[in-house]
């Protein structure tokens, strides 16, 4: 591993893959994934430099490669179960690290080298793990079962781009191509959810609320709410304020604000950044307050309350003091 300090000038790291593109955008600054850990770390997966720790206390980044045992150096999704063990979704199965050491769990479990692309862990133990054209993956890591689900099981498409377990128990995947189900545990089969024609066939990212509201993000059409207690949906677009219809993530902070990730709009128009939306009305970021150009992957909140964003171009972190990003990126791959 490679550790970095935000207050040195540091050398290049990994400076050849920095010159080769991957979705428009150098190796290594595409932050695809993000986390807070139990104690209080940051942790965000990239596209060509693997995944990225950030101590809060030291303002230290840590590095973790192939060369550490990562499995693959592209990190689509990260996760931490309840005994604090890291799980990494990558384009060649699982690792998952203890603390100390990376172990490549995918052929150990049956999983394969598949993209993985979303990790959760229910209130029984099993992890979840959604795949990319392999379906839903449940593993117990008590017995060492696995069970894989696919389209034959009610599954709407065999790639599965998030889950959400809600308060009541019940299970909701988000679909690349087949919008949303829920899991029918008695019939150990899935459901399709119609949404209302609230819903997109490709769903990237599924959340609940602190009162009790489950969102869900739309490629291409914006950002459905559903209320349980009312079985209403209400739709967000940019009529309505959304930043963009084309949404890659939702996160909710510890004040109740909802920030959406924005991506490119089905035209291929460049209007990444992001917005915070107050429960009223929805106030949008983009390069103008610092960000990068391009669409956001995923939002954090640290332990101060500061929101960060890992985006196609970089990592930036919001001082709400100036209402502006700062652009973390060169301070965590440690080049100037």
């Amino acid at each position: 591993m490679k550790k970095y300090y935000l207050h040195k000038q540091i050398g290049t790291l990994l400076l050849a893959l920095f010159f080769i593109p991957c979705y428009g955008q150098v190796v290594g600054n595409n932050f695809r994934c993000g986390i807070r850990d139990k104690a209080g770390n940051l942790w965000f997966g990239t596209i060509g430099a693997g995944v990225f720790r950030y101590d809060a206390v030291s303002a230290e980044f840590t590095n973790f490669t192939k060369q550490d045992g990562l499995n693959d150096n592209n990190v689509e999704s990260v996760f931490e179960d309840k005994a604090g063990n890291l799980w990494f979704g990558t384009e060649h199965g699982v690792s998952r690290f203890d603390g100390k050491s990376f172990t490549d769990i995918s052929t150990k479990v049956g999983l394969g080298q598949f993209n993985i692309n979303y990790f959760l862990e229910d209130r029984y133990g099993n992890i979840w793990i959604a795949s990319d054209g392999w379906g839903v993956f449940r593993y117990n890591p008590v017995s060492g079962a696995i069970a894989n689900f696919k389209k034959d099981d009610g599954l709407g498409s065999n790639s599965v781009q998030c889950i959400l377990e809600d308060k009541t128990g019940t299970l909701w995947f988000g679909e690349r191509a087949g919008g949303v189900c829920r899991y029918d545990s008695a019939s150990s089969r899935f459901v399709k959810v119609d949404g209302d024609g609230c819903f997109s066939s490709q769903i990237m990212s599924i959340i609940e609320d602190k009162a009790g509201n489950i969102w869900f993000a739309n490629l291409y059409n914006g950002a459905c709410r559903y209320n349980p207690s009312s079985r209403v949906f209400t739709h967000f677009t940019e009529e309505n304020g959304l930043c963009n219809d084309t949404l890659n993530c939702i996160y909710e902070d510890k004040n109740r604000n909802l920030w959406f990730g924005c991506g490119w709009s089905k035209w291929g128009e460049s209007r990444g950044g992001i917005c915070s939306y107050d429960g009223k009305a929805f106030t949008f970021f983009s390069a103008k307050d610092g960000l990068g150009n391009t669409g956001a992957w995923t939002i954090v909140e640290d332990n101060d309350g500061n929101i960060w964003v890992g985006a196609r171009d970089g990592l930036f972190r919001y001082h709400s003091s100036s209402g502006r990003f700062v652009n973390y990126t060169y301070k965590a791959i440690g080049h100037d």
